[in-house]
């Protein structure tokens, strides 16, 4: 937990701010005093997923072009539900945008399809990551995909 300086610093809250959330805003402040425990649950199980994804033996390789192909779509997965469903969304969005031929899709669709659900929640959440940092830095696009990516991109 952190003391009330630790959190005027990190956040830089003047102490006025802070004195005030106490009192009117106790979640707020609570949400503060305990967000390095927040990080650090957080950060462990980024972890456990990084070492799932690096250890499978059953995760489908892909091509570069094929990942960036998927994340021009802009594919829209926000809840579990669509998730799951990633493959069926990336087919819908991929029809709609007749960017490439059906068997270079299809091909794509099937390596989706063999993710199981963990997977799947990393890929979709690399997704999300990589679409809001990737924003008009176009120079650096192949440079994050391929990081991001890296354990599903075949060697």
């Amino acid at each position: 937990m952190l003391s009330n300086k630790e959190i005027i610093e990190k956040f830089d809250i003047p102490k006025s701010t802070l004195y005030g959330w106490i009192a009117e805003r106790p979640k707020v402040y609570d949400y503060l005093a305990n967000s390095d425990e927040q990080y650090e649950k957080y950060r462990e199980i980024n972890i456990f997923l990084e070492t799932y994804i690096k250890t499978s033996k059953s995760t489908p390789a892909f091509e570069y072009k094929e990942i960036e192909y998927i994340f021009s779509l802009e594919l829209r997965l926000g809840n579990l539900k669509e998730i799951e469903n990633l493959h069926l969304t990336y087919v819908n969005t991929s029809i709609k945008s007749e960017k490439e031929s059906s068997e270079f899709t299809l091909n794509i669709y099937k390596k989706l399809e063999l993710f199981n659900l963990i997977e799947k929640y990393i890929f979709a959440s690399r997704l999300k990551t990589l679409g809001q940092r990737v924003k008009g830095k176009k120079e650096e696009r192949e440079e994050l995909l391929r990081h991001y990516f890296k354990e599903f991109l075949s060697a």
